[in-house]
């Protein structure tokens, strides 16, 4: 008895892979959970890596989300790592996290090549957020890369 619960517990111990799949497109994506790195008095940053097979052809991400805790929304004027530049797309500007009052996000993505986002699950990937009303900085850890990967194998 005590060593099925042992197995039971070590199962649960194990995170799923987080695999979607658009049922319209056929495209599927690998996510990871959301990393917060950046918490100031204005604004905290979630990134989330992303894998996704598009059209049939693998493409590497993060995805990003600055929302600020005042009434002006972010406006993100680029993203780099130390000071080279990211390629940094913006997805939208909503209001979001409805609970006591909405907060004003920016969503997008920084897009990588798979070399990148590789090494980044090395060494993880330094941020720094350059935008009209403020700057972030954080680190997004390898271990982030790392269980992309992992799940990208559940990929079609």
């Amino acid at each position: 008895m005590k060593i099925i619960f042992l197995l039971l517990l070590l199962i649960g111990c194990t995170a799923p892979p987080v695999v979607t799949r658009d049922l319209w497109t056929g495209n599927t994506l690998a996510v990871t959970k959301a990393y917060e790195i950046s918490r100031t008095l204005d604004a905290i940053v979630e990134v989330r890596p992303v894998i996704g097979n598009i059209d049939g052809v693998m493409r590497y991400a993060v995805l990003t989300n600055v929302r600020r805790l005042d009434q002006n929304g972010p406006r993100i004027d680029r993203i780099t790592t130390t000071s080279e530049p990211l390629d940094y797309r913006r997805h939208d500007r909503l209001r979001t996290h409805c609970i006591d009052g909405c907060r004003f996000a920016e969503i997008g993505a920084i897009h990588l090549d798979v070399s990148a986002f590789e090494d980044a699950s090395k060494q993880g990937l330094a941020l720094r957020i350059w935008g009209k009303r403020g700057r972030y900085e954080g680190t997004i850890p390898a271990d982030a890369f790392q269980t992309a990967l992992l799940n990208a194998r559940y990929l079609n």
